[in-house]
């Protein structure tokens, strides 16, 4: 997925402006004449009354571009009004191309960081979903031998089934035991209940009523 292309926002820009204006403090202090701008300041609502008089106190015209700048610096707008009185003055339009150097100087470096930071938070998310969505395959993939069945064993939930437990997921059921019962009549075998008993009395030998017809007849002769 392609990443999208950066846009600054307002506070951005403003951001921006304010350090074109600080790292321009020393150059604009000793062009700009404070004076000759306050009118349309004024006008933009960028500076008031007390601003101008406050600047004016200053005793240098260095200082007082110093401190118009400071006042600048705390408007959004400052910037921007400041060249559009430049603009109208007509006399020192060589400073315009300064500040619109600097600003586009810093504008494109604010830009390239977040495209930078864009690129690294997509890279960042790509890995972490490759990593998941491997995790959630491996969590549904389980080792077991050749025969057994993939599925996890687990506990039997219903209480009703009272089977012991061999290990996990699997029980012995011992109806199905593979030991062998006794027959009826080895030692150890339960009595025969008593109308058995008297069945087997009256037929004679057991084995007999097992014996093929022909042979029976054969030993009653």
């Amino acid at each position: 997925m392609e990443p999208t292309a950066p846009s600054l926002t307002e506070e951005d820009l403003t951001e921006v402006k304010k350090d074109a204006l600080e790292n321009l403090r020393v150059y604009l202090c000793e062009k700009i004449i404070a004076e000759r701008h306050f009118d349309h300041l004024r006008a933009k609502k960028i500076l008031s009354r007390e601003d101008t008089e406050e600047i004016s106190c200053r005793t240098s015209s260095r200082k007082r571009a110093g401190k118009l700048l400071d006042y600048l610096q705390e408007n959004p707008k400052g910037l921007d009004t400041l060249v559009e009185s430049i603009r109208r003055e007509k006399t020192q339009n060589f400073l315009i191309q300064k500040i619109t150097d600097e600003v586009l100087k810093l504008r494109n470096i604010k830009l390239e960081h977040l495209k930078d930071g864009a690129t690294n938070n997509l890279s960042r998310s790509n890995s972490d979903e490759s990593y998941f969505s491997e995790k959630r395959i491996a969590s549904t993939l389980m080792y077991h031998p050749e025969g057994e069945s993939s599925t996890a064993p687990f506990f039997s939930t219903d209480s009703s089934l009272n089977l012991p437990v061999l290990e996990v997921g699997k029980t012995e059921n011992p109806t199905f035991s593979s030991t062998t019962l006794p027959r009826p009549g080895d030692p150890g075998a339960p009595p025969l209940p008593p109308e058995l008993q008297l069945e087997e009395g009256t037929c004679g030998n057991s084995s007999e009523m097992f014996l093929p017809l022909r042979s029976r007849a054969l030993s009653r002769q």
